[in-house]
Formats: structure tokens, C-alpha cells, sequence
């Protein structure tokens, strides 16, 4: 019965159910029995006087007529009423006028618990007055039993407790069984089913338990068990895939691997490191650490991981004897907890390729890898040496030497093809070198030409430092074939004078550099020599470099736009143009900071937020209506920006961000970008084009222009370059370059756009040329974006 009890859900129900019928059964019962005993002195009260209501006429007669013999029969009539233990008939005075007592018969009661149950005295009396008349005739009084009322009261409530109790347990075994058949019995059937469970099933059960419950709870729980057994499936799927990676990795790991238990017991060891140590796992497995050698080191390891705190890690170096020989070896060594247990793991690997390379980049260390030239460190020591063994009235030259756009080209056709170029460039160089002469690389692109003991003369006139630096500018400037590309690089140099009296060699280093930034600023493809006053320019350059890496990080720029127009005034796009507003300079021109960017790379950075600020500026004007689908948003792109690999997803990546279709973007290169590698240049433009942007050309008639290259080349339109356009009405030169350019440009059904147009007469004489777009001063200053929605997007928008 206890085990039945223990397992049977449907046991437990029905005996609590039971259990708890019968308890409220008499629960109630008695309160029902209580209520009724309380009421009991007041039924008695109005029964018994409903009683003497009936004899309260004959008795006042008798009394009237002073009949005792039918005034005692009224009074023995009332004892037929098993409650009244006596009667007394009384006259005005007081005297027993007719008596009758019942017999006596033995009480089942007590009086003490008749009295405790029914408390209140039980008497019940009535004046007998002449009918008709207030005339008291006497009194009747009347003394009830007071056990048997309360037999009677008691016998009454057991036969209703009874009752009760019956109804009560009958409608418990109903709940009972109708809970079996509504939750038992389908909870057993969907835990039999869940006994069944297996890897590749799912519950099944009966199909009247789908029809029954499948909405109810019941079909939720299965549904749940459901889910959760297939999530439990998966998570036991993962966690043994996860093992067996584990255990995978571990086994095939490069390293050795040696796990130790809180005993440094040996527990696992991968094939790495039996490698390593020369012994099977098998043999190794269950020994303790001391028997991976017979050298002291691992006894002293073992004394060390006995004071290493958990989550701690520490290192050590020693050798392996193997079949190899001896082996050099670092262990690293890490504590850490495992379900309460502590472990240490042991990773080693061998050092024999590491030492070997270090020896290689120790003999090395002063020669250039790629080119095989010297390197910074070892042209710094033949400068100080040169410095030092310098003899009176004697001086060296040192020349540095920078490839003008070697970073465009790494960037468009990546380092291989670069570092190619390098060594074809240092081919071509070392030839000329002179004896005794330094060739070396300090970097990158940058050379450097240590020329010690130089005659003639210590300045710029010097001929055979002149002649020797123009023989290095042609033939860096010759086409270079590499990998199948015609390379097109040229160099700047910079020159700087020494003779011993200088503070150190940085001092030299740092006098060339600054001159051959005043070649870059020449042109390039040229040569410069220091001079004193060229120390505050590479001053002022140096902290124009600081300045742009502080704006690019602060968010110092904006995007200004500049109106477009056609012959009739109205708006056709804008041109967005970048604006630095530098804290301590206020605003700097393009052409001042545009090339600096360029040369220390953070031009894609700039153009990354001119291409994401401009493109979610369009797009919020054209939600806002205030900006046409036909109308274009021309954003620049520097040469060195249309070689970077990245340019066509930087495009994509915020056109994407902003939701601005790509047909109103147009993208305006220069010739010079073209020019550079035209077979790369046509792929690029072309891929473009394939995402719906439109290609202009800008600052055309600078550069390289070409009927060839316009023929073949996928662009849109033409930009003429404000420096024609600003003397067209004076200068015949310009007036006829423009002309054929608005000519050449309709023979090829391109479209023309004039810059720089300032005043009306520009306006007037384009217009006559047959121009129709235009932009300048005229129509429109570069402004911020909140000032061209003010003055020129609303403007159009309300026309």
C-alpha cells in the first residue's frame, strides 16, 4: 500500500481528495450542529408556545368554570409531547389549579452536557385571561427536558453529518475518477511515451491524446518535452562534436601537450609530445611528472607547480633528448580548476626552427631581406663612422632617395607587385653607385646614398653630386615591366651636407629628409638641397601631419556642397568638397592639406567620410523631398584614392548605409588617375559604371588629355577646368581650349561642365560656346549643408 501510495499519482489524488471531503464533511457538520444548538432555545420558545397557543382557550375556560377534571385533561394532553417533563395549571392566586408530570425515564445524556449544549433556562409560561377580556384567570407553566431536546438535536445533525459525509465521499471518488481519466491517465501515457524516448524520435503517444489535448496543457507539455528533447539532442550533438574537436585538436595540436591531475600524475599526453619526449602516452599515463627525464629539471618543476597559485601561468626553457638529438624546448606552464580538482597543463614546443631563425635574423640584422642592401641600422653606423674618421676640410653627402607614388601602385596591385618594383628599381640603381658609396634601404620606398670623402665643392653647385643624382632621377624615371604592367615611377631626392662637426648622425638624417620634402613640394621627379631656412618648413609640414591625424580623429572636417546648374538657372546637383576648419589655423585649403593626407595615408580615410557623410546627406534631403532623382552629387576622387583596392567597397558600404540610389552619385577622377595604369583604370571605371554611378572627368585639359583615351574610357562628362575658364573672356588661348573641349565633347555625345564660372559674362560667353551645365561663384558658393538646403534646395523646391 506505501509503495502504491508512493508511485500512483492517481492513489495520492484520490486519498487527499477523500481525506479532504470527509475532513470539510465534518468540518461543516459541526459548525451546522453548533449553529443549530445556538438556535435551538429559540425554536423551542416558539414551538412550545405555538403549543400553549392551542391549549391556552380550553385551560382558560376550565379555570373560568372551575373545571379541574378538564383542566387536568388539557394539561396531561401536553405530556403526549415527549419534551415536556411537566405541566402546571395555576389560578389568579397562585394556586395549582390542574398538575401533570411524565413518567421518568432513564436519560442517555448526562445533565452536565445537556446544560453545556443547551445553556438558556427552559421554561415556557402563558398567562390565561377570560376570553374577549384582560382578565387574568392564572397561569400555565411548563418545564421541558432538557436531555431529551438535546438527544433530539444531536440525533437530527448525526443522521444530517451522515448524509453529508456520504454525499461528500461520492462526489470525491466522481472528482477522483474524473481527474484520472482527464490528467492521470494521459499523464501515464505521455510518461510511458517519455520512457521511450531515443535519440532519433520525438514523443509519440496515442492518437486520442492528440484529439484530446492537443490545445489543452497536456499538449503543451508534450509539445515542450518536444522541443526540449530536441534542443537537449542538439546540445548533446554539439557537445560531443565539441569533444571529439577537442580531442582532435589536442592529439593533432603542433605542440606537445601534457595534462597533469592535482596530483601532477600524468593523465594526457598528444602525439606532439611523445615526439618530444621520445615515450608512448601508454607508458607515460598514470606516472608522475619526474618520469618525462632523469635530469633534475623536471623534479625542480614539479617542486615549483606546488607553489603556483591557480589561473597563474609561468614559463621554462630546457632540452629534450630524442632521436633527433638534443632539443631545445619552451614549456608553458598554466593551473587552472576542473570541477572542483585542480590541473596543470603543460605546452611545449620545440625551439629548434625559432633558435635557427634567430640565428638567420641575427646575420641579417644589418642587411635588407628584400633587396639585399643595407638597412637603416647598419647606414647609420657607416654615417657615424664616416662622421667620426672625418679629416679636416674634408665632407660626405648624404642622399635621400623617395620613389614619387610607389604607394599608389602597392596599393592598386598589391605588395608583391610592389616589392617587385623595389628590386627592379634597386637593379637598375646599383650600377651607378659610385665606390666606396653606401647604397642602403631605410624603409618602405625610401633610400639612402652615403657618399663620404666627396670632392669639389660643399653646396649645390657641386657637379659630380648633381650629375650623380641625374643619372639616378632618369633611370628611376624609365618604364619598369613587372608582372606584366608598365610602371610608371619617378624619384625625389633630397640632399644634405656633412663634415664631423654635426651633433649626431639624426641631425644629418633629419637635414636630407626636410630637403627631400622641398623636392616633393617642387614637383618631385627632381632633387633639393638643405638649406637653413628649410628647417621651419619641415617644422610647419611636421605639425600640419600632427594637426591632420588629431582632425581625422576629433571629426574636425565637414562636407561643404557647391551648386550646379543648367543654362536656365536651375539646380542639377552639387559638388561636395571637403573643409577643415582646424582649431588653431582656422580653415586650411584643400591644396595645403590634401597632399599631406595623401603622403601619410590618411586620405582613404577622408575620402571614407566624404563618400558616407555626403551620400547620408543626399539621402535625408531626397526624404525630406527636397532634393530630384535626376539630379547628381559629384564627389572627388584623388589618384591614390582610385588605385586603393578598397575604393569600390568603400562606395558600395555607403550607398548601402545611407539608401541613396547610386544614380545620383557621380564620381569625377582626374586625368592623372587615368593615366597612371590605363588598363587597371578602364576595370576599375567599369565596375563603376555597373552599379549605376556616373564618371566624370575632372580638371579636364591639365593633365593628359587624349581623344584616345576619351574615346575608350566609360565616362559621362567632361568638367572643364576652372584655370581656362577664368580668362576665356581675355585670353584667345583659353577661349579656343574650351572651345574645342565643348566641341570634341558633343562629337562624342559627352556632357560639359564649365568650373570657375564667376561672373555673367562667363555665363554669357560659355552659353554661346554651347555649354549648358555649370558651376562657380556665380551661381553658388561651397556652403554647409544646412546653409545649401536654406539658399538652394528649398529655393528650387518651391519654384
Amino acid at each position: 500500500m506505501v509503495s502504491a501510495l508512493n508511485r500512483s499519482l492517481y492513489i495520492k489524488q484520490s486519498i487527499a481528495t477523500l481525506l479532504l471531503a470527509m475532513i470539510l464533511s465534518v468540518v461543516l457538520s459541526f459548525v451546522q450542529a453548533y449553529r443549530s444548538i445556538q438556535q435551538e432555545p429559540y425554536r423551542i420558545q416558539k414551538e412550545f408556545n405555538d403549543l400553549l397557543s392551542i391549549v391556552e382557550r380550553p385551560l382558560a375556560q376550565a379555570l373560568f368554570r372551575l373545571d379541574t377534571v378538564f383542566a387536568q385533561q388539557q394539561a396531561e394532553s401536553l405530556l403526549y409531547n415527549p419534551a415536556i417533563q411537566s405541566v402546571i395549571v395555576s389560578d389568579e392566586n397562585g394556586q395549582v389549579f390542574a398538575s401533570a408530570t411524565a413518567p421518568f425515564i432513564a436519560p442517555s445524556l448526562s445533565s452536565d452536557l445537556a446544560n453545556y449544549l443547551l445553556k438558556d433556562t427552559l421554561e415556557v409560561s402563558r398567562q390565561l385571561n377570560f376570553s374577549g377580556i384582560e382578565v387574568p384567570l392564572g397561569r400555565v407553566d411548563l418545564e421541558l427536558d432538557r436531555r431529551y431536546l438535546v438527544e433530539q438535536v444531536i440525533g437530527f445533525n448525526s443522521r444530517l453529518f451522515i448524509q453529508n459525509l456520504i454525499k461528500d465521499i461520492l462526489l470525491a471518488s466522481i472528482l477522483s475518477l474524473l481527474f484520472y481519466v482527464m490528467v492521470t491517465r494521459p499523464l501515464k501515457q505521455l510518461t510511458w511515451s517519455l520512457t521511450r524516448l531515443d535519440n532519433n524520435k520525438t514523443v509519440s503517444v496515442p492518437a486520442a491524446f492528440d484529439r484530446r489535448h492537443h490545445k489543452d496543457e497536456l499538449g503543451r507539455l508534450k509539445s515542450t518535452f518536444n522541443e526540449l528533447w530536441l534542443r537537449l539532442s542538439n546540445a548533446l550533438d554539439a557537445l560531443e562534436r565539441s569533444h571529439q574537436h577537442s580531442k582532435a585538436m589536442i592529439s593533432h595540436a603542433a605542440d606537445g601537450i601534457i595534462v597533469l591531475d592535482q596530483n601532477y600524475q600524468i593523465r594526457v599526453v598528444n602525439e606532439a609530445a611523445e615526439k618530444l619526449v621520445s615515450m608512448s602516452a601508454e607508458s607515460l599515463t598514470d606516472m608522475p611528472l619526474a618520469s618525462l627525464g632523469s635530469t633534475g629539471f623536471w623534479t625542480s618543476l614539479e617542486s615549483s607547480l606546488h607553489e603556483l597559485a591557480v589561473d597563474d601561468v609561468m614559463s621554462a626553457e630546457t632540452t629534450l633528448s630524442n632521436k633527433q638529438g638534443l632539443v631545445p624546448v619552451e614549456i608553458r606552464i598554466s593551473k587552472y580548476m576542473v570541477q572542483g580538482e585542480s590541473e596543470v597543463v603543460l605546452l611545449m614546443r620545440d625551439l629548434s626552427e625559432r633558435k635557427e631563425a634567430q640565428q638567420r635574423i641575427n646575420r641579417l640584422s644589418f642587411y635588407d631581406s628584400l633587396t639585399r642592401l643595407p638597412n637603416r641600422a647598419l647606414m647609420t653606423d657607416h654615417l657615424q663612422k664616416a662622421m667620426s674618421d672625418m679629416s679636416q676640410d674634408a665632407f660626405g653627402v648624404l642622399i635621400i632617395l623617395d620613389l614619387d607614388r610607389f604607394k599608389t601602385v602597392n596599393d592598386a596591385l598589391g605588395h608583391n607587385v610592389g616589392d617587385q618594383l623595389l628590386v627592379e628599381v634597386v637593379d637598375a640603381l646599383v650600377p651607378l653607385v659610385p665606390p666606396n658609396t653606401t647604397f642602403a634601404r631605410l624603409g618602405g620606398d625610401e633610400f639612402v646614398f652615403l657618399w663620404s670623402n666627396v670632392r669639389g665643392s660643399k653646396n649645390e653647385n657641386n657637379v659630380a653630386v648633381v650629375n650623380f643624382m641625374q643619372r639616378i632621377l632618369k633611370e628611376c624615371a624609365e618604364v619598369k615591366h613587372v608582372e606584366g604592367h608598365d610602371l610608371h615611377v619617378t624619384g625625389s631626392m633630397g640632399v644634405s651636407f656633412f663634415d664631423g662637426t654635426e651633433e649626431s648622425t639624426a641631425t644629418v638624417m633629419r637635414q636630407a629628409d626636410t630637403a627631400l620634402y622641398k623636392a616633393k613640394e617642387l614637383g618631385r621627379n627632381t632633387f633639393a638641397f638643405f638649406q637653413e631656412d628649410m628647417q621651419s618648413l619641415s617644422d610647419a609640414r611636421l605639425q600640419m601631419e600632427k594637426s591632420l591625424y588629431r582632425a581625422v580623429k576629433m571629426n574636425e572636417f565637414e562636407v561643404y556642397y557647391q551648386p550646379q546648374n543648367n543654362q536656365y538657372g536651375e539646380l542639377i546637383g552639387a559638388e561636395a568638397l571637403l573643409r577643415w576648419n582646424d582649431r588653431e589655423r582656422g580653415f586650411v585649403p584643400p591644396m595645403e592639406f590634401i597632399p599631406i593626407a595623401e603622403d601619410i595615408g590618411l586620405i582613404h580615410d577622408l575620402g571614407r567620410f566624404v563618400l558616407q557623410q555626403t551620400t547620408q546627406q543626399v539621402a535625408s534631403w531626397r526624404k525630406q523631398g527636397l532634393w530630384q532623382d535626376d539630379w547628381r552629387i559629384s564627389i572627388n576622387v584623388s589618384p591614390m584614392q582610385f588605385s586603393y583596392a578598397n575604393l569600390l567597397k568603400d562606395i558600395s558600404q555607403a550607398l548601402q548605409n545611407s539608401g541613396m540610389p547610386a544614380t545620383m552619385m557621380d564620381i569625377e577622377i582626374t586625368e592623372t588617375a587615368l593615366m597612371s595604369d590605363l588598363d587597371r583604370a578602364l576595370d576599375i571605371m567599369e565596375q563603376i559604371r555597373e552599379l549605376g554611378i556616373s564618371l566624370s572627368v575632372d580638371d579636364f585639359g591639365t593633365g593628359y588629355s587624349s581623344l584616345k583615351y576619351l574615346k575608350d574610357l566609360p565616362i559621362d562628362r567632361l568638367k572643364i577646368d576652372q584655370s581656362f575658364v577664368r580668362d576665356l573672356i581675355h585670353d584667345k588661348d583659353d577661349y579656343a581650349i574650351v572651345m574645342a573641349v565643348i566641341a570634341m565633347a558633343n562629337a562624342l555625345s559627352l556632357k560639359v561642365l564649365a568650373e570657375g564660372v564667376e561672373t555673367q559674362e562667363h555665363f554669357e560667353q560659355l552659353e554661346a560656346l554651347g555649354c549648358i551645365s555649370y558651376q562657380g561663384y556665380y551661381f553658388g558658393r561651397p556652403c554647409s549643408a544646412t546653409e545649401f538646403a536654406q539658399k538652394f534646395l528649398q529655393l528650387s523646391h518651391s519654384v
